[in-house]
């Protein structure tokens, strides 16, 4: 019964994201993303449902979807200071580390992706749980913004317990 919910809610969250990334819920859309997910939960049901658990530890739904949320409010974010910098011919970039919290690979995997999604940043490479990032910067200042909010995605996969 576990790994029914475990594989219900993997579900939910691939459709849920199908459903945005394609910007419409209309029934082509659900009845494609309702294929493609069950698809995928076929191929790698093997490693995601009978693996030992400590392989591939997903969070609850509820925090992926709070992650899209705050990667979707960078990205739009980062589109305005994009145009601007490009509309005033800014061309300044730097290389830089962010060292992640989590130990997660999926969560870093994330983590690294929504970085590149992002207009001005892309992840260049990853080692163990430290980023390499380039983005457009101006100042120190603005290296420590833009590090400050990738390490804001990792919030919702961050348990503290008081």
């Amino acid at each position: 019964m576990r790994k029914q919910l475990k594989q219900f809610q993997l579900y939910i969250l691939m459709i849920f994201f199908w459903i945005v990334l394609n910007g419409n819920a209309d029934l082509k859309t659900i009845i494609s993303g309702t294929i493609f997910s069950a698809l995928i939960i076929k191929m790698t049901y093997h490693v995601m449902f009978e693996l030992d658990d400590n392989i591939l530890k997903l969070p609850p739904i509820w925090r992926f979807i709070w992650f899209g949320y705050i990667v979707f409010i960078s990205i739009v974010k980062s589109s305005i200071q994009h145009v601007i910098r490009i509309i005033k011919n800014e061309q300044d970039f730097v290389t830089f580390d962010v060292h992640l919290e989590t130990k997660n690979i999926v969560i870093i995997t994330l983590i690294a992706n929504a970085i590149t999604m992002t207009p001005g940043t892309i992840t260049l490479d990853v080692k163990d749980n430290v980023l390499v990032v380039v983005g457009f910067s101006r100042s120190e200042e603005d290296v420590r913004e833009m590090i400050d909010e990738i390490l804001s995605y990792q919030k919702p996969f961050l348990y503290r317990r008081i």
